[in-house]
């Protein structure tokens, strides 16, 4: 029995069962009410009691009736689903197994006979196959009769296919073994038999029939070429009429399963036929295609775009593309390819009101064997203007029929655009390797931005449809709207970008200056960008720019168009950086504009120093640090934190700036007027305390090492006072940093007379020096000074501290005097001639024999040292 019979048999039994249960309950309500109609006065809680038990019926359920089904002409329009079922054994061993069981080994025995009889020489090839087309014919009968005596049973469909099965064996014995039939005449009989297996499968609805009727008849010309050497177009051609039959049976029947393996044994039969480039090839090839192709959107359309029914069509699209790439040759091949593509156009066309679904696979392969033919008919620019355009034109249809499928067949042609663009048209390598003809990449990367930008502005939104086969992906694509728009503008500007920088990179001049035109455009680009509230933007493309000149430029491009691209980069950055700052939502620093800043402080100072040189630099970089100064200025107010940093480029630029113009006392003379400056200018900001606090250690710094040295003051030669201005300067910027800054007062206030005495010991010695004499004379009358006068500053600190000042004058004083000690014992006495080393001795000696005296008249009355000596 077949499937159907099946069930039909057991939803037969389960309705008599149905039956036999509801008469039984019946029985049962109508003795329940007569017992309740003689006991009226029973209480109500008896009727909620456990009713009697039901005796045993009289009359046995009947049993299941099997019945011989008949002929079933007309298939299931919706068969049932099929649901888990556990293992049945009689699957195995039931009447099926039992039926196929005995087909097999029936059809061995007669296989086993003829090599039997052939071995023995019993019989000729004449009656071998006489023989085999008689118990062939004898099992189709068989299977005839039984289907007529008892209805849809194994038995018969399995002697029916033993017999259309002995019959094509007995076909290629006679044609390929024996050569007893000629080779129009098999395929004729191979047709016949197909048509007799094929009706008999109609007639009695079982699909195993009708594969051994047709797949067989399929496979037909496969021997009969393995004997001549090369598939016949004959041959082929019987099996697309066999594929077209099977269509025609298979495909109303939902026997989608025979015509897929059929399909498949026709499309290698014609695949091998193309490429044997036999004459009659291209038309086999072209009727396999439209029968192939034909019934893949047949499927497509009645069941709702299965994997299977999709499968076959692209299948169809592969074939026809590989054979008319074998078949033709140069723009031929291109347009052959066009037809085709048309052709699957044309029908997604017509069934765009019945199957949106299938048409919307179909116009996919159309416009993938368009891209391809396409690909072969121009090159270069041309093609990658064509895919873009096709996507450009795919997302709008898409945004007019609101049609997701259209978008998404418009993302993949965008994608094989840029693939094409960048690796041939418009690669990278045009941008930094020296050329002349960039106009064509101009083009093709112009053509890119313009696709990319439909495509993000034609974005929109549909209902969940449920898609049976790209559910999922047009799903996520839904839900990527928002994304997809921002990022193909995005990459829409950025391709832009590449397509003018490559108009500008050849401009008339010279590759070097028309990479600096790229660093501008790339900066105006960014300053463009910032001024469209686009910050994340600006940053970005201010780093790229930043990239490009730093790690092409500056090696690759020379003098001075390498320096005019980082000044270009810096002023976007500045620009960049200061209105970055000015829309953040907080007052706090940005640390992107801080990054931006910085890169535009390196910028600048470099592209500076590379174009300009001496006084003209330092020109260039003081009127940068004023620029960033007036800044900062400008900035101060809500934005401190930035405007500070602002400050701190400018300090930092002055200075190289200062030292490229001034020298000497002159830089010390710049450096503290800064630094006093700035002090005054703290009162409002403290935060300038910390510049004037560096400016004044840069001087320091500056008049120890080149204006006034230690060595000056020990080491005899022509004005050793030189440096004393520089230490004068020093003394007054720590007096005004001392007046301004309270918590610094005395720090800079002791640093300051340090400072003083330095300077009064530098003058002593040039003083000395100019009244005459030699230099070593002079030099060490002089010391015999700066010793009487250390003794004496001493004396008069430990006075003051003895008198108001309190105890750190008093331990000044005595530092002092150990100072001035150890110059005696240390220098005085081993570098000075007799006569200055005992003029420094007395004056020390008496300087401190005073100091003893006021320090015991004044320590009685204010004591500050527990026990004076």
């Amino acid at each position: 029995m077949t499937e159907l019979t099946e069930r039909l048999n057991s939803f037969e039994s389960r309705l008599h069962s149905m039956e036999y249960e509801l008469a039984e309950l019946r029985r049962f309500a109508a003795d329940t009410e007569r017992k309740q109609a003689a006991e009226p006065e029973q209480p109500l809680w008896a009727l909620y009691a456990e009713p009697p038990a039901v005796p045993a019926p009289s009359v046995p359920p009947p049993e299941p009736i099997f019945r011989p089904e008949l002929p079933v002409t007309a298939p299931l329009k919706a068969p049932l689903p099929a649901s888990r079922r556990e293992l049945d054994l009689s699957a195995l061993l039931g009447a099926r197994a039992l039926a196929w069981t005995g087909g097999a080994v029936m059809l061995l025995g007669i296989v086993f006979f003829f090599v039997l009889a052939v071995e023995r020489g019993w019989i000729g090839p004449l009656a071998r196959v006489s023989l085999g087309a008689a118990a062939s014919v004898i099992c189709l009968a068989a299977g005839t009769w039984l289907q007529r005596r008892f209805g849809g049973t194994y038995a018969a469909v399995s002697a029916a296919g033993v017999g259309v099965a002995g019959l094509y064996a007995t076909l290629l014995a006679a044609t390929a073994l024996y050569d007893l039939v000629p080779r129009p005449a098999a395929l004729a009989l191979a047709g016949g038999i197909a048509a007799l297996g094929a009706g008999l499968a109609i007639l009695w609805n079982t699909q195993t029939l009708a594969a051994l009727g047709l797949v067989g008849a399929a496979l037909v010309p496969i021997p009969i070429a393995l004997q001549d050497g090369h598939l016949s177009p004959v041959g082929t051609a019987f099996a697309v009429l066999i594929l077209a039959a099977t269509g025609a049976v298979a495909v109303p029947r939902d026997w989608t399963r025979l015509y897929a393996v059929t399909s498949a044994i026709v499309t290698l039969e014609s695949f091998a036929l193309v490429f044997t480039h036999e004459p009659r090839a291209t038309a086999v090839a072209i009727a396999a295609w439209l029968v192939s192709g034909s019934a893949a959107v047949w499927l497509m359309v009645r069941e709702r775009l299965t994997s299977t029914a999709t499968s076959l069509a692209l299948q169809s699209a592969v074939f026809a593309g590989w054979s008319a790439a074998v078949l033709y040759h140069g723009g031929a091949r291109g347009y052959a390819l066009l037809v085709v593509a048309g052709a699957y156009g044309v029908v997604s066309v017509l069934l765009w009101r019945r199957d949106r679904n299938a048409a919307a696979v179909l116009w996919a392969i159309a416009l993938t064997l368009a891209a391809i033919a396409a690909a072969l008919l121009v090159s270069g620019v041309s093609l990658t203007i064509v895919w873009a355009a096709e996507a450009a034109v795919l997302s709008r249809l898409a945004r007019r029929v609101i049609e997701p499928k259209f978008q998404l067949a418009a993302l993949v042609w965008l994608t094989l655009a840029y693939v094409h663009g960048v690796a041939a048209d418009a690669p990278l390598t045009k941008l930094f390797v020296e050329n002349t003809d960039t106009w064509i990449a101009t083009v093709s990367a112009a053509s890119l931005a313009v696709a990319t930008a439909i495509v993000g502005l034609s974005t929109f939104d549909w209902d969940s449809r449920g898609e049976s086969l790209l559910g999922r992906m047009i799903e996520d694509l839904r839900r990527s709207q928002p994304l997809l728009r921002t990022g193909a503008l995005v990459l829409a500007a950025v391709a832009a970008l590449y397509s003018a920088s490559l108009a500008v990179v050849t401009l008339p001049g010279s590759w070097d200056w028309g990479h600096v035109a790229v660093a501008g455009l790339w900066s105006v680009a960014a300053v463009g960008l910032v001024a469209a509230r686009l910050s994340r933007g600006a940053l970005a493309l201010t780093g790229a720019a930043t990239v490009l000149a730093l790690g092409y430029d500056v090696e690759q491009i020379g003098d001075p168009q390498r320096w005019w691209s980082l000044v270009a980069v810096s002023v976007a950055a500045v620009v960049v950086a200061v209105v970055t700052q000015l829309r953040s939502e907080t007052d706090a620093l940005d640390l992107p504009a801080f990054a931006s800043l910085t890169v535009s402080v390196g910028l600048a100072g470099g592209g500076l120093w590379g174009l300009l040189n001496g006084p003209a630099l330092g020109t260039g970089l003081l009127a940068l640090a004023v620029g960033y100064g007036v800044l900062a200025e400008l900035l101060s107010g809500k934005h401190r934190d930035f405007a500070t940093a602002v400050g701190v480029a400018a300090l930092g630029v002055a200075v190289p700036a200062s030292v490229l113009l001034l020298d000497g006392t002159w830089l010390v003379l710049a450096w503290t007027m800064a630094a006093a400056l700035l002090a005054v200018f703290a009162a409002s900001e403290e935060r300038l305390q910390v510049g004037s606090l560096v400016y004044l250690g840069l001087a320091f710094v500056h008049t120890l090492v080149f204006e006034a040295q230690p060595s000056d003051v020990f080491v005899a030669h022509r004005h050793p006072g030189a440096g004393a201005p520089a230490g004068v300067l020093l003394v007054v910027s720590c007096a005004v940093l001392a007046v301004t800054m309270p918590r610094l007062r005395q720090p800079l206030a002791w640093l300051g007379g340090s400072l003083a005495l330095y300077a009064a010991t530098l003058t002593i010695l040039e003083l000395f020096e100019d009244t005459g004499g030699g230099i070593d004379t002079a030099f060490q009358r002089g010391h015999t000074a700066v010793s009487a006068v250390w003794g004496i500053a001493g004396l008069m600190l430990l006075v003051a501290g003895l008198k108001q000042a309190g105890r750190r004058f008093q331990i000044a004083g005595f530092a002092l005097f150990g100072l001035s000690l150890a110059k005696l014992f240390i220098y005085d006495l081993a570098f000075l001639s007799s006569v200055a080393r005992a003029g420094s001795f007395l004056a020390v000696g008496a300087v401190l024999l005073i100091g003893g005296f006021f320090y015991q008249r004044l320590a009685g009355t204010r004591p500050t040292i527990d026990s004076p000596v």
